[in-house]
This record gives structure tokens, C-alpha cells and sequence, in this order.
């Protein structure tokens, strides 16, 4: 019976094949994660969705100007008129200015002779400062600046994402990195009964044995052709799923191939000095944190400027205007138009109870209080998380010492009852029991090497460092030397 010829060789339709040969690295998968992959792409976009309602929000300062033109011909009164102007609202103590151009020319009625001006036209401007309310804060500056806070709220939102898209990418690195491992064992276990079956097939041929020894043997070829074709099916699976993570310069996923994997590394021993630099580094860097802060500092701004609007509403005025030129008119007196004016005003307005503005002060004082349990809060979830992560790593490296234990007895025990059957002190039955034996401790040995490795990547990703340029365990893996030809 030949040996079955593993699919996951070949390529699948849809998917652009890996055509690199070295092996694949957990930092080059990370670094697919960074470059190319395209839900953190989407959520990277924040940046630009920020800033456009920051450019919005300064619309408010924008410089406005308005122009108007008017010819009453023929008619009782022939006029010309018209009208420049432009306005600013300052950035500075709630201040905004106003000046323009004007003039009317013709004959206008008694009851509209303020349209009329100088042959040279009109001049005027003005400034409006508040004394009291809209003095520290008014909306537009309270609107930029939660604007400029949702600009750099954009990066924890994306720190969040990008460390939950690199640590699923790590899972399904491992998981891939794993099934190789499962489908070399199962192959390891098919050589096994076909390198048993030459051996039956002589003492059957010379007589020593029946047929039916060799029958059985034959089954449990078939059995573990089964296993590997379920292992080879499991390789693919964990190749599609990481093509996800891993691709190409141009964002194709790429799947990659069994010549680029690699054993998973044996575990390191944690030690409570990682657990210690893991929660201080969290506490530090957790992209929560500064996600509340910054919506807390949001709250803030929003809670100025409803204290801002329980202040009386005083603001003092300054217009004025200057016709140039000459003009004649008949309520102008003997020297004809030459008008200047220039006007002083103080402007008083308040509600008198002002329960809109008490009322928004009553609610952000409860949302801030809101905000900081949640902060509160937060450093006690993140401690928890790091904490569980570690003890989830410690378990897994002391599961790992029994799985490994458990898998060289069962290497000893296989090998020792495959020589009692050389020596005709056992059957097939018996060393099937003990090679199915084998290879199961085979599996839970790869499984809990895998789940070490998982642990390791979640424990980086509660504490922030999880990222290409930061190897984490992983540097303290010692590679073997490969001799290179003189």
C-alpha cells in the first residue's frame, strides 16, 4: 500500500502561494499584520475621520465675506448701491470684529437717506467682546477643542485593534505551526505499519505466521492513512487561516507552504521578574488608559462650558463708521454729507434661573464620576488580565513537563514492545495499543507546546508588547548551529 501524497502541497484555488523556503517567522507574520492587513487599514482611517471633523470645527473661525448690489432704474428714485463686507470670530477671549465697504449713489426717500453715502462711499467696522459669558470658552472653542481630543483619541482606538488583530495573528500562527507537527507524526505512524508490513509479509510467505496477522496490520494502515489525511486536512485549514494574517506586499493573502514551517520551540520557564515587568509595562502602555483620559478631558471641556454659561451675558460694542469723498443732501446741512459716527454699547442678557446650564453641569459631574470608576476599574481588569495570562503561561510550561514526560515513556514503552514482537513475545494488537499510545502523547506533547506559545503571545498582548520588534520568550530559544561546508 503506497504512502498518501500530503494535498497541502499543492496550491488552492484563490489563494496566491508563498514561494519563500525559509522558514516562517512569527515577526514576519506581525509585520503582514502592520503593513497589509486590511481591517487595521480600516481602523487606521480614524486618523484622517478625526481630522476631518477638527478641519470642521475650526470652520467656525472662519474668515466671512458678503457682498450685495442693487440698481432701482427707472423709477421715482433712481439709486446705485452697494455692499462689501467681512467678519472674523477670533480663537482669543470670545472677540470677534466686523468691517465693510459701502455706497449709494442717486436719489433715495426721506425715510431711507441712511442708505445713502459720500461720492467716495462709506467705511465701518466694529468689535464685539464679551465681558462675562463666552469670555473663557464659548461653543465653537469648546467644539476645536474636543475636535483636537478626538484627533488623538483616533490612536488608542487603533492601538486597541492593532494589538487584538497581532494577537489573533499569533494564535493562528501557532495553530499553523502545529498541525505541521500533527501531520508529521501521523506520517510517523504510517511508516511504522508499512515498514511492519515487509516484516509480516516475509514470515508470512516462509509460513511462520497466518494471514490474518497481516490482515490486521493492513487495517491499522488504512486507520492511520485516515489520521494523516484528517491532519493533512487540518494543515490546510491552519494555512487558510493564517493567509489571513500573512500577505503579500500588494495585500493578497498568501498561503504558505509546509517547506516554511518549522518545529514549535520546546517553553521557557517563566519567571515572577516577567510577571513584575509584564504589569508594569500594562499599567504604562495599555491604550485603555489613555482612551479614558482623553474622554475624561472631553467631559472637562464640556463641563467649562456649562459653568460658562451660567455667567451673565455682558458684552461690550464698538462700531463705528467714515464716509470719504463729499455729497450733498438736503438734511445734511450747508457742507453736504460727511458723516462719522462712532458708538459705544454695553450689552446685558441672562436667563434667570438658568436651570439648561445647571442642569448640563449636574450631568457631567455624574459622567465624570462615571469616568473615573471606569478608570478605577480599568487598572484593576488590566492588572487581572496580565495575572491570568501569566498563570495561564506557568500552567502551560508545567503541562508541557508532563506531556513531555508522559511522551518519552511512551517512546520507551513503544519501542520495547515493537522488539518483544521481533522476538515473537507479542502481537500486533499489543504494539498497535502502545504505538497509538505513542502518538497520542505525541499530539499532547505538540498541543501543549502550542498552548505555551499562545499563552506567551497573550500575555504580550495584555501588556502592550506584543509587536515584531519584540520577541518577547521567543529570544531566549538558543537555535542549533548548522555546520556549514568548509
Amino acid at each position: 500500500m503506497p504512502p498518501l501524497v500530503p494535498s497541502s502541497s499543492l496550491a488552492i484555488p484563490g489563494l496566491a502561494l508563498d514561494e519563500r523556503t525559509e522558514p516562517l517567522t512569527l515577526a514576519e507574520v506581525l509585520l503582514s499584520v502592520l503593513a497589509n492587513y486590511p481591517l487595521l487599514q480600516a481602523v487606521e482611517r480614524e486618523r484622517g475621520v478625526a481630522s476631518g471633523k477638527l478641519t470642521t470645527a475650526m470652520g467656525a473661525f472662519d474668515t466671512n465675506v458678503n457682498m450685495a448690489g442693487n440698481a432701482l432704474n427707472p423709477g421715482t428714485y433712481e439709486n446705485y448701491r452697494s455692499d462689501l463686507g467681512m467678519s472674523q470670530q477670533f480663537m482669543f477671549g470670545g472677540m470677534s470684529a466686523f468691517g465693510g465697504f459701502r455706497t449709494g449713489f442717486g436719489d433715495f426717500p426721506t425715510y431711507n437717506l441712511a442708505q445713502k453715502t459720500a461720492d467716495a462711499g462709506e467705511f465701518r467696522g466694529g468689535l464685539n467682546m464679551p465681558l462675562a459669558r463666552n469670555r473663557e470658552i464659548d461653543r465653537a472653542r469648546a467644539t476645536r477643542a474636543q475636535a483636537q481630543l478626538d484627533v488623538a483619541l483616533a490612536e488608542p482606538a487603533i492601538d486597541r485593534s492593532r494589538l487584538d488583530y497581532m494577537r489573533s495573528a499569533a494564535r493562528a500562527y501557532w495553530a499553523w505551526m502545529g498541525s505541521g507537527e500533527r501531520y508529521s507524526a501521523g506520517e510517523q505512524l504510517v511508516d511504522l505499519a508499512l515498514e511492519r508490513d515487509k516484516q509480516i509479509e516475509l514470515k508470512v510467505r516462509g509460513g511462520v505466521i497466518a494471514n490474518i496477522d497481516r490482515i490486521d496490520n493492513q487495517q491499522n494502515i488504512a486507520l492511520r492513512n485516515g489520521i494523516v489525511i484528517q491532519a493533512d486536512r487540518a494543515v490546510q485549514q491552519a494555512a487558510i487561516d493564517l493567509s489571513l494574517y500573512h500577505r503579500d506586499a500588494s495585500g493578497r493573502p498568501l498561503l504558505a507552504r509546509r517547506s516554511r514551517m518549522r518545529p514549535v520551540p520546546m517553553p521557557v520557564q517563566p519567571s515572577v521578574e516577567l510577571y513584575e515587568q509584564s504589569l508594569a509595562r500594562a499599567m504604562g502602555a495599555r491604550p485603555e488608559f489613555q482612551r479614558l483620559a482623553l474622554q475624561k478631558e472631553k467631559l472637562v471641556v464640556e463641563r467649562r462650558l456649562a459653568a460658562n454659561q451660567t455667567l451673565p451675558g455682558i458684552d461690550g460694542q464698538l462700531l463705528g463708521n467714515q464716509d470719504a469723498g463729499f455729497g450733498k443732501s438736503a438734511l445734511s446741512g450747508p457742507n453736504g454729507l460727511d458723516r462719522q459716527v462712532l458708538q459705544a454699547s454695553l450689552v446685558f442678557q441672562m436667563p434667570a434661573q438658568r436651570r439648561d446650564a445647571r442642569g448640563k453641569l449636574q450631568t457631567l459631574d455624574s459622567q465624570l464620576m462615571q469616568l473615573d470608576r471606569q478608570l478605577s476599574y480599568a487598572h484593576d481588569q488590566v492588572q487581572a488580565e496580565v495575572q491570568d495570562a501569566f498563570s495561564m503561561l506557568e500552567r502551560a510550561y508545567e503541562f508541557h513537563k508532563q506531556a513531555f514526560k508522559r511522551e518519552e515513556l511512551a517512546r520507551l514503552v513503544a519501542s520495547a514492545e515493537r522488539e518483544q514482537l521481533r522476538l515473537g513475545r507479542s502481537d500486533i494488537l499489543r504494539v498497535t495499543l502502545r504505538e497509538q499510545a505513542k502518538f497520542e502523547a505525541d499530539i499532547l506533547e505538540i498541543t501543549a507546546r502550542q498552548e505555551f506559545w499562545r499563552a506567551e503571545s497573550d500575555l504580550r498582548a495584555a501588556d502592550a508588547s506584543l509587536g515584531p520588534e519584540t520577541p518577547g520568550l521567543l529570544r531566549e530559544i538558543v537555535l542549533p548551529v548548522v555546520p556549514q561546508p568548509e
